[in-house]
């Protein structure tokens, strides 16, 4: 689960990490997108369902972004750039 978020957000591994380990909903999250993934692949030759999970893994993707910007914004507001 965790592994198939870290490959599609390559660039936010250590964020996507830490959320996973420390947010229930996060991980939770994790758990839908690859149960997803796995049932678009799954139901590749059929037109219907195909383009229905693709619908549905596109928006467990945005809502993942979202909650790793809004972790990646949280962690600027804490350690602002030129704080010592």
């Amino acid at each position: 689960m965790l592994a198939t978020v870290v490959r599609k957000f390559p660039e936010h591994e250590l964020i996507v990490r830490r959320l996973y380990v420390r947010k229930p909903e996060f991980r939770s999250l994790c758990e839908d997108y690859a149960t997803a993934r796995a049932a678009l692949e799954r139901w590749q030759a059929d037109t219907g369902k195909m383009e229905e999970f693709q619908q549905l893994v596109e928006e467990i993707e945005a809502e993942i972004e979202d909650v790793i910007h809004g972790a990646l914004d949280a962690l600027r507001n804490t350690h602002p750039q030129g704080e010592t």
